[in-house]
């Protein structure tokens, strides 16, 4: 679900980071691993040693949305061998479309080391846990830096939306930055309950009216972008967004690097907890599915999927990697919330095209007007 910076990624394991993924049809194709997926998602040791071990060549090429990925795989021969994708509402249309392939499930026995209360959410999606193996999973709340807001506001409401969706407040820390991640179906449904709507709806009275609230606050946003906005709270340039989860750890993750000052926290706002669950799938029309499933194999290794969770900040979904954490990641109350918190979770619904379509729009009229 975040896109990360892509530097340190091509720097430390020298794999190759496209926009297309042209450049496998030159080499081996049974050596090569065409990776699609959000930015450092996989570390770049762990890369380097699954290349190390298999002789197997990844190049990872790196979407900015859910909605961008399933464009491009709608199309076909993307060329793509591996991507992670959403549970819900992504995989749950996709699956019937024929968008990813079954798995084979004797070449994949570290799959067996998936958490089974998130494989049990999956089906859902997935009824007979057939196509997707979970990897990681998170929450999307507020990512804010402490000092800033609170020389803004001292007594500002941080476990509210109010802190984004109430105009007085949204005017009070335009100053210091806001940010708004660049996916409707992470935004649109907060925005529809802040207004107290039972859910996300198309009709007309009820999308105009979350339309209305977010162009009321439209004038104090500085971005609408799910790529790289965690990196500009790590230096400053932001003080607050509507972000996930995982992203807050990695904006901490940057302070520390660069031995920077800026304090950074994250918040579960008390009008909804979006859940998400995201997935290793394998297109359907893969060129080396074999590749795929021996990297869904090493990466669901117990040691292999705690190195991730260290690294990114992202709750694993592989429980048998949790005795690999260390205490301080392990109660880590924003990567594994409190149960209080995780009783509040909530997975995407599945929407219909006509619902899809019409908050597409809606959000592309939002966006052009900023």
């Amino acid at each position: 679900m975040v896109v990360r910076s892509k530097g340190p990624l091509i720097a430390a394991i020298g794999i190759s980071l496209l926009h297309g993924i042209d450049i496998a049809a030159a080499a081996d194709r049974s050596k090569v691993l065409n990776i699609y997926a959000w930015a450092e998602y996989f570390p770049p040791a762990l890369v380097a040693k699954f290349q190390a071990e298999t002789g197997i060549h990844v190049n990872y090429a790196v979407f900015d949305s859910p909605e961008t990925a399933e464009t491009i795989l709608s199309v076909g021969r993307s060329n793509y061998d591996l991507v992670t994708m959403n549970a819900a509402p992504e995989l749950a249309r996709e699956i019937p479309k024929g968008f990813w392939l079954k798995l084979d499930q004797s070449r994949i026995p570290n799959a067996r080391n998936a958490d089974p209360q998130i494989m049990q959410l999956l089906k859902a999606v997935d009824p007979a846990n057939q196509y997707a193996v979970p990897w990681m999973w998170g929450t999307t709340g507020l990512i804010y830096n402490v000092d800033k807001i609170k020389a803004i506001m001292s007594n500002a409401p941080l476990d509210s939306l109010d802190m984004v969706l109430k105009k007085d407040i949204a005017a009070k820390f335009a100053v210091c930055g806001i940010s708004m991640l660049d996916s409707w179906g992470d935004v649109l449904p907060m925005v529809s309950r802040y207004l107290h709507q039972p859910r996300l709806s198309a009709d007309k009275a009820d999308l105009d009216a979350v339309m209305a609230k977010l162009q009321e606050i439209q004038p104090y946003l500085r971005r609408i972008n799910t790529a790289g906005y965690y990196q500009q709270i790590a230096e400053g340039d932001l003080c607050l967004a509507i972000g996930y989860s995982g992203d807050a750890m990695v904006a901490r993750r940057m302070v520390g690097e660069s031995q920077g000052k800026v304090r950074i926290d994250y918040s579960f706002a008390r009008e909804m907890v979006p859940f998400y669950i995201d997935n290793m799938v394998i297109p359907a029309d893969s060129p080396n599915p074999g590749a795929a499933l021996a990297f869904i194999n090493f990466v669901m290794r117990p040691e292999a999927s705690a190195s991730v969770t260290r690294f990114i900040g992202f709750a694993t979904a592989n429980s048998a990697a949790l005795p690999f954490l260390e205490p301080t990641v392990r109660n880590n109350t924003i990567i594994y919330p409190v149960p209080a918190v995780r009783s509040r979770l909530e997975l995407q619904r599945v929407y219909t095209a006509e619902e899809t379509r019409a908050f597409t729009r809606a959000w592309l009229m939002f966006k052009s007007g900023l």
